[in-house]
């Protein structure tokens, strides 16, 4: 009931309320009165927006050099700013100032210039309408922005945590990569592996052709005894050494592995992960002792299937699990890294000790090692980076935010001044007052929250509404 009242009152008082207490209007409405053109008005009006940019930018180049550091670290890049490219930086911020002056002065210079100073003056001037409906879309457009940055900021966080968190399937943890780039390393293999294993620090070598976190650039087609030699799967080959699967705890679910003899398990002998098993139209129990085949020429080339192993990330988890088979080497030349599992107590030492056996026995390369770990871990910087600036520019976005708020809100108040007073005198409480004035915004951020739920829930709502049929289907 007070409420009604009051408002009936401030109808009858003030039916223009909000004009009334424009202030840019009435300024432009007493200039026009004042004997001022429209035509003058716009150029200072706009001239005071550039100018109000032009500051803003030069404030700006000021705290440059201490931002451009925190920024190069964030996006991994190395600008500055040099005779090289001063000419373009200052072509941009010339730009820059152009075109902002412009919009932010736009409204004010041709908007509010257009009305007859006397509907100004009189109160008869209220800037609703299109201008108030501009107004609430530039909010809402402005906290969907900001809320669709901050729900990026959460995914993609979530995402690297899960991709650096999830177990990949293997144990990658105080594995030492040694790179067998030349001739004499390959041939030192053996020695290599026996000396290093004979430190104490050392829990295992092995050697394979890709070490995990690089793709497998090596692949054949293959298809089962009784299957159609049209219908192939194509299957990563990664040649391995001895030990690799206990060295990097890779678990075999069927089967065997390899043996230390090598002229039996290094003929036509694979190791198949549960990929490879369920596109052949297998089950790990049922295709240890299997053969495939390899048609290539004409000849038609059979192998021998010892054992199943469980699925492992090979790439990143960007990238599905490939089909991927192991296999031995003859003659323990096609190893193009080996790895070591040191255990961590004397981890610097231990490197020390394998770069002296390494000195001695390779002459025409450098030791050069790795950890297997950190070669995963850096699968994801990009991940990680594009977080970092996710999340910059969400805080970012969020203090515009905050600050387009506040502004907008000063200046409704002080519009809404006189009603406010009125209220207050007729019996309205603070809460109601504030009540009144948020809930505009409120309504618009609810809006804004709708719309961006839309935006970024539009894939899953699909996927969630289609058939199950389709998808289970292409299984």
């Amino acid at each position: 009931m007070v409420e009604k009242k009051i408002n009936e009152v401030l109808h009858q008082l003030y039916e223009p309320v909000d004009g009334k207490g424009d202030p840019a209007a009435t300024e432009i409405g007493v200039r026009k009165t004042l004997g001022a053109l429209r035509a003058t008005l716009i150029r200072q009006i706009l001239g005071d927006a550039m100018l109000t940019v032009v500051i803003a930018i030069l404030i700006s180049a000021l705290l440059m050099p201490l931002a451009l550091p925190f920024f190069n670290q964030l996006t991994n890049k190395s600008i500055s700013i040099n005779a090289d490219n001063i000419v373009f930086f200052l072509s941009a911020a010339l730009c820059l100032a152009l075109v902002t002056g412009l919009l932010a002065g736009s409204y004010p210079a041709f908007y509010l210039t257009s009305f007859q100073p006397a509907q100004v003056l009189k109160g008869k001037f209220i800037p609703g309408g299109s201008s108030g409906r501009l107004r609430q879309t530039l909010i809402v457009f402005q906290f969907m922005i900001a809320i669709v940055l901050v729900c990026g900021v959460f995914i993609m966080s979530r995402q690297v945590n899960f991709m650096t968190g999830s177990d990949p399937g293997f144990n990658a943890n105080a594995k030492i990569v040694l790179p067998l780039r030349t001739d004499e390393a390959h041939k030192q293999y053996d020695a290599l592996k026996e000396q290093i294993r004979q430190n104490g620090s050392v829990k295992g070598v092995s050697g394979c052709s890709f070490i995990p976190g690089t793709p497998i650039f090596r692949d054949m087609n293959f298809y089962p005894d009784g299957g159609n030699p049209d219908k192939v799967v194509d299957i990563d080959r990664d040649v391995v050494d001895v030990g690799y699967l206990e060295l990097l705890n890779i678990r075999l679910v069927a089967g065997r592995g390899f043996t230390e003899s090598r002229s039996l398990d290094s003929v036509r002998k694979f190791i198949l992960n549960r990929t490879a098993v369920s596109r052949l139209g297998f089950t790990p129990a049922t295709i240890v002792g299997q053969y495939l085949h390899f048609d290539w020429l004409g000849i038609k080339y059979d192998f021998k299937v010892i054992g199943v192993m469980e699925d492992f990330h090979q790439n990143s988890f960007r990238e599905e699990i490939r089909p991927t088979l192991f296999e031995m080497d003859r003659s323990n030349r096609r190893y193009d890294y080996g790895i070591a599992s040191v255990a961590s107590a004397d981890f610097e030492g231990t490197v020390r000790a394998i770069g002296r056996t390494w000195r001695s026995l390779i002459h025409d390369a450098p030791f050069e090692y790795s950890f297997l770990d950190q070669t995963i871990q850096k699968q994801y910087d990009e991940e990680r980076r594009v977080s970092r600036i996710i999340s910059s520019f969400g805080i970012i976005a969020m203090i515009i935010c905050a600050l387009g708020l506040y502004g907008l809100s000063s200046y409704m108040a002080e519009r809404r001044f006189k009603e406010i007073g009125i209220r207050k005198v007729l019996g309205a409480s603070v809460w109601q007052i504030v009540v009144m004035m948020t809930a505009e915004f409120v309504q618009l951020v609810l809006i804004a929250f709708v719309i961006a739920l839309v935006t970024i829930s539009f894939e899953s709502v699909k996927s969630a509404m289609g058939n199950p049929v389709d998808c289970l289907r292409n299984e």
